[in-house]
């Protein structure tokens, strides 16, 4: 597990997510935007599974005044063919 601060205004443009990882907005709030423009908001209490490891990725921005503060916690990758 990791705490990720980030400050209003931060923006990570494209990028493919390092690791399979749920992420746990704590506070503040921020957005994850898809290739095809969709954008997924994160608010204080929204869980998502990062998991675009290939491709084009997403974008990753912090939003409003505050700082955005989320728990990353990793997971193994599954090996093909066995079971969740």
């Amino acid at each position: 597990m990791q705490f990720a601060r980030t400050a209003p205004g931060w923006v990570r443009d494209w990028h493919v997510a390092e690791r399979h990882q749920y992420i746990v907005t704590l506070s503040g709030r921020g957005e994850i935007e898809l290739a095809g423009g969709r954008k997924i908001p994160l608010e204080p209490g929204s869980v998502i599974l990062a998991e675009d490891s290939t491709g084009k990725g997403h974008i990753s921005r912090t939003l409003g005044t505050e700082d955005r503060i989320a728990l990353n916690i990793q997971i193994a990758d599954r090996l093909e063919g066995t079971s969740p």
